[in-house]
């Protein structure tokens, strides 16, 4: 069952850890800060904070159904779906801590850092950001809300482009122009897909918010912003 704190994807995990022994050769002379909050989001992943909690309705998945799909995603369905033998869950939505409360509070850092300069571009970023990952962010019945881990990477072109005309350097517009979107987006569609789930929806024992469903999204996103950044 999934709880506060929760084993890694060991697979994911690792190859992270890879990708981020070269990356810190990239950035100890510069950007050395921005690296050590994407190091604390991958570690502090495993953490959920429980916020809320509601019902849902359970979906009718075979045994073999649940057990294909808690595999693929990670996650125990098919003994979430049989705990108390009722027909809904009891749903607890969380916070994850490495892939929501981290770079929430780094996005409003570097937000409050740039509001006076870039505030117009950052908002309209955020709103194309939040429509699309609203759009394409879909529930999983026993999983939670799901979004594609290549979601985020539409805040890179988009930041390129409003940050055109400004001549910024790249290290600004890695931060403020993709990072800053993209993490406001991604979380702001995933409150509204969680705000606007009718009652009657098939849903899931537990939303965990930046976490299974979106924490690869958020993380894949955050690791090309520190490349970009820092290869200038």
């Amino acid at each position: 069952m999934r709880k506060i704190v929760n084993p890694p994807d060991l697979k994911l995990f690792v190859f992270y850890g890879l990708v981020l022994v070269p990356t810190f050769f990239l950035c100890y002379e510069r950007n050395l800060s921005f690296f050590i909050v994407i190091v604390s989001m991958l570690l502090t992943s495993v953490i959920e904070i429980p916020i809320y909690k509601f019902r849902t309705r359970k979906p009718g998945y075979s045994e073999l159904e649940a057990m294909r799909i808690g595999e693929f995603y990670d996650v125990p369905v098919a003994e979430e779906m049989h705990k108390d033998n009722e027909r809904r869950y009891k749903t607890t939505v969380t916070l994850n801590m490495g892939g929501f409360i981290i770079p929430l509070f780094c996005s409003f850092y570097l937000l409050i850092s740039y509001r006076a300069f870039l505030l117009e571009e950052v908002v309209m970023s955020i709103m194309l950001m939040t429509i699309f990952s609203y759009m394409l962010s879909e529930v999983k019945g026993g999983v939670g809300i799901v979004i594609p881990s290549y979601v985020g990477i539409f805040a890179i072109p988009l930041g390129l482009i409003l940050a055109a005309p400004l001549e910024l350097p790249l290290e600004n517009i890695a931060g403020v122009l993709i990072f800053v979107p993209a993490i406001f987006g991604i979380l702001l569609g995933i409150f509204i897909k969680l705000a606007t789930l009718p009652e009657e929806k098939v849903g899931s024992a537990f939303f965990n918010i930046g976490g299974i469903g979106s924490f690869h999204s958020i993380f894949l996103l955050s690791l090309l912003a520190l490349l970009i950044g820092t290869v200038t």
